[in-house]
């Protein structure tokens, strides 16, 4: 099933139970849309590069199994899960999900560059939550921003920030602000740093804005595992 099917039948679904359905309800609905429509896209347009190069080789395949298990985690609860998390090689996961966002990047006229130091990063949370937190930024990055993405990670206190560049406008708003619109009915601009914002304040983390001389920069920041909330 493609990606456009998915969310079409997700948003009939939310269409035809509108009049009935609370306001939270219908948010939840277009959560599940959002957070489903990335994922699967990523996967689709990956696996199209990898057919017009001729190459499946194991770290696609793990990159695809990652965006495919992001998108079941998303239709079970889109931000949810417990606030108890596990210990995560923050390095790992963003080497196995570059190769999709460069396909999705290209496929959007934009460059993509991962810039990690040499050691594993570890930090406190979940692997499909933070994949999902760090996708829903860099999405935004791409669909937004354009131009050349940079996505680095640096130790900052007893944490790691993974900070995310790009080549377009800049932020309309404060990140706060953005997070609240899609609440306040204000339109869809703000629904993933939403989704992103609570699943790392679970675990203690933050995003917020950088500083830019052009284009937009967006930080998440996640503590050691040993750190709590």
């Amino acid at each position: 099933m493609s990606a456009a099917l998915v969310v079409a039948l997700v948003a009939g679904l939310a269409l035809a139970h509108g009049r009935w359905a609370s306001g939270r309800l219908r948010e939840r609905a277009a959560r599940v849309a959002h957070e489903v429509r990335g994922p699967l896209s990523a996967a689709q347009l990956a696996l199209h590069g990898a057919a017009r190069r001729g190459e499946v080789g194991p770290a696609l395949v793990a990159a695809l199994e990652l965006e495919l298990r992001r998108a079941a985690l998303a239709l079970e609860d889109p931000c949810g899960g417990a606030a108890e998390g596990a210990e995560v090689d923050l390095v790992s996961l963003l080497r196995c999900q570059e190769q999709t966002w460069r396909d999705v990047a290209a496929a959007r006229g934009a460059s993509l560059r991962l810039v990690t130091g040499p050691d594993a990063a570890l930090v406190r949370g979940d692997a499909l939550r933070v994949a999902q937190a760090t996708s829903n930024v860099v999405a935004n990055a791409i669909e937004h921003g354009g131009g050349r993405i940079e996505i680095r990670t640096r130790a900052v206190g007893d944490g790691v920030r993974v900070e995310v560049s790009d080549g377009g406008p800049g932020l309309p708003a404060a990140v706060a602000e953005l997070a609240r619109r899609p609440r306040a009915g204000r339109g869809a601009r703000g629904r993933g740093l939403a989704i992103t914002a609570e699943i790392v304040g679970r675990f203690g983390g933050r995003v917020r804005a950088l500083p830019a001389a052009g284009g937009g920069s967006v930080a998440i920041e996640l503590p050691a595992p040993e750190a709590r909330p």
